[in-house]
């Protein structure tokens, strides 16, 4: 006598092929879509750094205005920092230095501008990202040297972002 064994068709052991390749093809499409994420990101990331370095030059330079006299900071209306190097040959000292500083810490040499040896020793070794700062000051209200207070406004333009960082403050004369 021969036994028989009876073996059910389609137990639910495993999964059929179709299944595998229904869950493989779900598998790449996410994949997909989360590696075309990391180029965006990472352009954010340059981005932010490019800014952090536009609002720390544009800090520094608020800091150098507000460091001159009162009286000298208006001199440095419609300095460029960029390509145009006459709007810094023309000024006086200290605001000359100043500006002269600014640009090496922005853009380095080039564009009609080189720095003395004393300038480099004093100013140390920068890796400048080629920013171009440019500034109004203006006297409120009406015309100067009359009143006693100013503003001045710092814009910073970055190779690589879409548009300028602007920064103002406000200096006032209390005596």
């Amino acid at each position: 006598m021969k036994t028989r064994r009876k073996v059910a068709i389609g137990d639910g052991r495993g999964f059929t092929l179709v299944e595998v390749l229904v869950a493989s093809m779900i598998l790449v499409v996410a994949l997909l879509s989360l590696a075309t994420m990391f180029p965006v990101g990472y352009r954010q990331i340059t981005d932010a750094g490019r800014m952090t370095m536009a609002v720390t030059g544009g800090r520094h330079i608020l800091e150098d205005i507000g460091a001159l006299p009162f009286d000298s900071v208006i001199n440095l209306n419609g300095v460029d920092t960029g390509t145009n190097a006459g709007t810094i040959s023309t000024l006086a000292e200290p605001e000359r230095t100043i500006a002269r500083r600014w640009r090496y810490m922005l853009a380095g040499a080039g564009d009609g501008f080189s720095f003395s040896g004393g300038e480099l020793a004093e100013w140390g070794s920068v890796t400048s990202f080629g920013g171009r700062a440019t500034i109004q000051v203006a006297c409120v209200p009406g015309p100067c040297p009359a009143g006693n207070l100013r503003t001045a406004t710092v814009t910073l333009t970055v190779p690589g972002l879409p548009s300028a960082v602007t920064m103002s403050t406000v200096l006032v004369r209390f005596f």
